[in-house]
């Protein structure tokens, strides 16, 4: 009877839900507070801006929406027995300050979710650090604990003793193989003015995400302005962009582009002065995005990416051209999404996608055909994935989903048109994942259990990473953190990561004769929020590698790294351990943030133990923005910020003794004898960055204006030394990347 009595109540239970999205531009708003007023029911939207609530009684109620920089919103609902009601709101935005929008987002995760090692920005955080010549999200990122870099212009992640090649980059879906391959590894594909946030898991990454060891770097575009038209053009010393983003019927669009214009401007100057000079470097790239609603149950999203670098010239000789030299490189991509809310409890998406990196290099010579020279490589691949989030009640939120997706990596290089070597390596990988957030005591301990499963068909191979994660409430401002994990990743580069320079890296699947690197992750921490506006966390880790496929030799200093034949690659293992402290405050237009991690990186290939080049020991980061007071002249209610860092040097193999060879001809050379890969560490690293910038109304538009200075008081920075062997005897050099201030300066205009 008593059964009958709770089955009869249960079914008579109700629900709510819906999205909650800005007013002003239709852009999802992820984490909004959304309860029932006088009553113990509520939840929070997720990423995708969506709510659920469970269990509603009979009656009448009134719903409140509620986002920190919106103005509140309440509705009054009837309950019926067993009803689902779909209520979507728009939240009208007020003048407080984005970065406590930012912050309330932040403060509900750490209520809701079971995560470590998470840090999300947006674009008004990317946008306030300084720059070299325009704002970049990686470089933006490199200022969050347990990353590092390996020079003053490297735009690579180095995640807690991670190399770039274990960093999974997803771009709205599409995997983005070579993340920063622009002007040689100086800047990311991605244009700031079109991210909408990007989520950097320095490690323990749920699993809804894997094939790779170290980091996931998730990044969403902006959903296109449903509203009104509405653009934004920029000018700076290097690229010029332009963004337009606007409604179409029951949905919206977003189109960008960027492009390098040096060239242009010195093409223009040879014409007019009848010079011969010439720039024959340039990139593009472009980000574009279409939604379309047909229902309040469906959405529809394409998203594409596409940039190049290209470089071309020629070199002539007394008699016209001799040579020609035509280089190119670049990423692109599409995807398309189904957003269904299957039913109230359940919200699914469906992705198909396509990705592409291609490199060509071809050499002419005009004058012997016999040494031209043809090099073409490129990756592949279609990814097709489905993912479910099911609130299945109160206290469980299920994740479920698979994905498949297929490889092809092509290899040529020919030579006086005859083919000297070709590959082509295709392969399929199956995965799938199942995921619960079980609240085990509400709001105060929550477990996240997950595992991930493998098929990869290069040997027929299977592999299951088993991940668990957990927070303790320990006050109301205070949480504990745990997370372990297994990973695994299928692909590797044939390409060293501890070069100093690499344009990008080439791709290889892991072949049957090896086996698949894996690693494990452990790691503890606290989150402590002193108010809304301050938050500290510290993260011990702890991460084991085995099987890594590494080329075995340590690279030349300054050298380009190209690619290393698979043959050369070693197999070994290793480790990585260290503490991560994060600390952050904002205060209106007043913001800052302290980052310093202790690292230990060490790689294991046969009997030899040492610390690959990104091993860096200490490194700390300090920002602090400011609102200027009005009284100031000229740069009054302007925003100034500034970055400064200071970092122990990176190991590096030192010469120990040098000596003479003489040759036949009574010369001589030097031979020099060097020392372990590890044995010494560069000088002391710390450069000084600051960014300045005002809004201004130029020909009727609002826009701002901006200057940024690198290296503000000088520093030289050594990254590497060189040796003079003209002298007698030979004397080192210092190589430095920044020896001077560089200043960069930009206008942004909003139509």
């Amino acid at each position: 009877m008593f059964a009958g009595f709770v089955l009869t109540v249960l079914q008579a239970l109700g629900s709510v839900s819906g999205f909650v999205t800005d007013a002003s531009n239709g852009e999802k708003l992820s984490y909004a507070n959304v309860y029932l007023e006088d009553e113990p029911l509520g939840s929070a939207t997720n990423e995708k801006g969506y709510y659920y609530i469970h269990n509603v009684p009979t009656g009448t109620y009134t719903i409140a929406f509620s986002y920190i920089g919106y103005e509140t919103q309440t509705r009054t609902i009837e309950m019926q027995e067993s009803e689902n009601i779909q209520l979507n709101v728009e939240l009208v935005p007020t003048s407080i300050a984005i970065e406590e929008v930012t912050v309330s987002a932040e403060r509900v995760r750490f209520e809701k979710e079971v995560e470590v090692s998470h840090v999300t920005f947006l674009q008004r955080e990317i946008q306030s650090v300084p720059g070299l010549f325009e704002k970049d999200l990686i470089k933006s990122l490199q200022l969050m604990p347990g990353i590092v870099t390996m020079h003053d212009l490297s735009n690579k992640l180095y995640v807690r003793g991670g190399s770039p090649d274990e960093n999974l980059v997803l771009l709205d879906g599409i995997t983005v193989y070579n993340p920063s391959a622009h002007l040689f590894g100086l800047f990311s594909t991605f244009n700031p003015d079109v991210v909408g946030d990007a989520q950097l898991y320095a490690g323990g990454f749920p699993a809804e995400f894997g094939n790779r060891l170290s980091s996931v770097l998730n990044i969403t575009t902006k959903e296109g302005n449903s509203k009104r038209f509405a653009g934004e053009t920029s000018l700076g010393l290097v690229t010029s962009k332009l963004m337009v983003e606007g409604p179409i019927p029951n949905g919206s669009f977003l189109i960008s582009g960027r492009r390098t214009y040096f060239d242009a401007l010195v093409w223009a100057y040879s014409k007019i002065w009848s010079d011969t000079v010439s720039l024959p470097y340039y990139f593009y790239d472009g980000i574009a995005k279409i939604n379309y609603n047909p229902s309040p149950e469906n959405r529809f999203t394409v998203a594409g990416l596409g940039g190049e670098d290209v470089m071309k010239f020629e070199i002539e000789d007394d008699y016209g051209p001799d040579e020609e030299i035509d280089f190119t490189w670049g990423n692109r991509g599409l995807s398309v999404r189904w957003r269904r809310v299957l039913s109230p409890s359940v919200y699914g998406e469906m992705l198909g996608a396509w990705s592409n990196f291609l490199t060509t290099l071809t050499y002419t010579d005009f004058h012997d055909p016999l040494s031209t020279f043809y090099f073409h490589e490129e990756i592949i691949d279609y990814t097709v994935k489905c993912d479910f989030n099911w609130f299945w009640g109160e206290t469980h939120t299920v994740d479920f989903g698979i994905d498949g997706k297929a490889l092809e990596i092509d290899y040529d290089v020919e030579v006086a048109d005859e083919n000297l070597f070709n590959s082509r390596d295709r392969v399929k990988i199956l995965s799938g994942y199942f995921q619960d957030t079980w609240s085990v005591i509400p709001n105060i301990v929550h477990v996240r259990l997950g595992l991930r499963g493998l098929y990869y068909d290069v040997g027929d191979r299977f592999a299951f990473d088993p991940r668990i994660g957990v927070k303790y409430h320990v006050a109301a401002n205070t949480a504990l953190n745990l997370s372990c994990g297994r990973y695994t990743q299928y692909l590797m580069t044939s390409n060293s990561q501890e070069s100093y320079f690499s344009i990008f890296d080439f791709w290889r699947p892991v072949d049957s004769t090896h086996n698949l690197p894996i690693a494990y992750h452990v790691i503890c921490g606290i989150e402590q929020w002193f108010d809304k506006n301050t938050k500290c966390t510290i993260e011990p880790y702890y991460k084991k590698y085995y099987n890594l496929i590494m080329p075995e030799a340590e690279p030349e200093e300054g050298e380009f790294e190209l690619t290393t034949p698979t043959e050369s690659l070693a197999t070994g293992s290793g480790y990585a351990m260290g503490i991560d402290f994060f600390f952050k405050k904002s205060i209106g237009r007043t913001f800052g943030w302290l980052s310093y991690s202790l690292g230990f990186t060490r790689r294991t290939v046969g009997d030899v133990t040492y610390a690959p080049r990104y091993d860096r020991r200490h490194n700390l980061n300090i920002v602090f923005g400011f609102g200027v007071p009005g009284w100031m002249p000229i740069f009054r209610r302007g925003l100034l910020s500034l970055r400064w860092y200071v970092a122990t040097g990176l190991p590096y193999a030192e010469d120990l003794a040098r000596y003479r060879v003489y040759t036949e001809y009574g010369d001589y050379t030097w031979q020099v004898i060097k020392g372990a890969r590890d044995s010494y560490r560069l000088p002391l690293s710390h450069r000084l960055d600051a960014h300045f910038e005002k809004d201004i109304r130029l020909f009727g538009l609002a826009g701002s204006w901006y200057i940024d200075v690198m290296n503000v008081y000088n520093r030289k920075n050594v990254v590497f030394y060189t040796w003079d062997f003209d002298h007698d005897p030979p004397e080192r050099n210092n190589v430095t990347l920044l020896p001077i201030p560089v200043p960069s300066i930009g206008l942004t205009l909003r139509f």
